[in-house]
């Protein structure tokens, strides 16, 4: 039980799925196949790596500890080519599967599940159905939504929760961070996004940046445009400095490694663009919460003031909607539109839903009657059509 419990040990949160996983390792009644699902940053992949390096090693913790280290050939992790896993990486996981484990009790393969197109989930749906031998499949996921039916009907789902801000602020604390309150709050349930804040100036540089594009609200076309473009260079700035610390690692950089170092920037600068992405819908939902006078609720506690004085000079703005269309922008940067556009895009039709209520509700209030509650005929009354609400959008 103690080698069991050290299996997971130091990962935050999800008790309920780590039980699961402990009690298949300790009865040997193992699923072919496992769906880990939740948002980014929750520990999937960590929990992937660490319940498949058991699974190879069959109690052994040499082994064991090998695998953890991604030397050993029987625990297998592919990391997708762009955006998608390919048909040509599943047909290698399929030929490998049907094998016989090199040296370990099993053989396992971590995939993320919701990089397979049509064509690579078709592939490996006849291994998942009849694995050979010992193989299981660990697939990770963002949600189970984002996987083709076929897979999801195939495998055995974990669901993984976002870990409790106080949690992931004692970690952080216990590592020295400034701000460790914060740092967890913008982390929204991440605990690596969190540790990511704490740790990186490159983020912070990014947060600022989405500040300056959020409330450019009256700007001309080429400010918003200069906007966008400072978020964009500081997603740059952290897929740049990604690449460096990965070149970091090897004394010798040849060709293989300068490669994977460029992949691995530019999984981060994509990877910075959602962040931006849902930075700004955090920070319209901030405004909301500010605007019904739930202050303590907003997560960039740090800025409440200047949140305040927005949400106080824009009377009658959507701001829950919109934080929903940032929502929605962040589901396009799966069909490879370019992050600029997005955020133009986003950022004009917020405009729209902040400016258009402010003015309407100006409106109202000149074409007020003259006496209080009472109505006069053309003048606009609580909850009636203005010319700025009737607007089509």
């Amino acid at each position: 039980m103690a080698e069991l419990a050290a299996t997971f040990e130091g990962v935050l949160g999800n008790g309920a799925a780590l039980r699961l996983l402990e009690t298949a390792l300790r009865t040997g009644e193992v699923s072919h196949a496992y769906l880990f699902h939740g948002p980014q940053g929750v520990g999937k992949r960590t929990v992937a790596r660490r319940f498949g390096a058991a699974l190879v090693a069959g109690g052994d913790p040499g082994a064991e500890n090998r695998a953890l280290r991604g030397l050993h050939p029987d625990l297998t992790e592919v990391a997708p080519e762009g955006a998608f896993t390919t048909i040509g990486q599943v047909r290698e996981v399929v030929r490998l599967a049907s094998g016989r484990p090199f040296e370990g009790a099993r053989r396992a393969f971590i995939l993320q599940a919701d990089t397979l197109n049509v064509q690579a989930a078709n592939a490996l749906l006849k291994t998942l159905e009849e694995p050979e031998g010992e193989t299981v499949f660990l697939l990770v996921a963002t949600s189970r939504e984002g996987v083709l039916p076929t897979i999801l009907s195939r495998a055995q789902a974990v669901r993984f929760n976002p870990v409790p801000a106080p949690v992931v602020a004692d970690l952080l604390e216990e590592r020295g961070a400034d701000q460790p309150a914060l740092a967890a709050a913008l982390g929204r349930g991440s605990v690596g996004l969190s540790l990511r804040y704490a740790e990186e100036p490159e983020f912070g540089e990014l947060r600022e940046a989405v500040f300056e594009a959020g409330f450019a609200f009256s700007e001309d076309f080429e400010e918003r445009h200069g906007a966008v473009a400072r978020i964009v260079g500081r997603a740059e700035a952290v897929g740049a400095a990604r690449e460096r610390e990965v070149l970091a690692h090897f004394e010798e950089q040849d060709r293989r490694v300068k490669e994977g170092a460029k992949r691995a920037g530019r999984a981060a600068r994509d990877g910075a663009v959602r962040e931006a992405l849902g930075l700004l819908a955090l920070l319209y939902r901030d405004a909301a919460v500010v605007g019904a006078g739930a202050e303590e609720l907003a997560a960039n506690a740090d800025r409440v003031a200047e949140i305040r004085d927005r949400v106080n000079g824009y009377p009658g703005a959507d701001w829950a909607g919109a934080a929903l269309v940032f929502g929605e922008a962040r589901l396009a940067l799966a069909y490879n539109v370019s992050p600029e556009a997005i955020l133009e895009v986003a950022l004009s039709r917020v405009r729209q839903k902040i400016l258009e209520p402010s003015r309407g509700s100006s409106m109202s209030a000149s074409q007020a009657g003259p006496s209080r509650g009472s109505a006069t005929r053309g003048s606009s009354t609580s909850g009636s059509a203005t010319p700025w609400s009737s607007r089509p959008r």
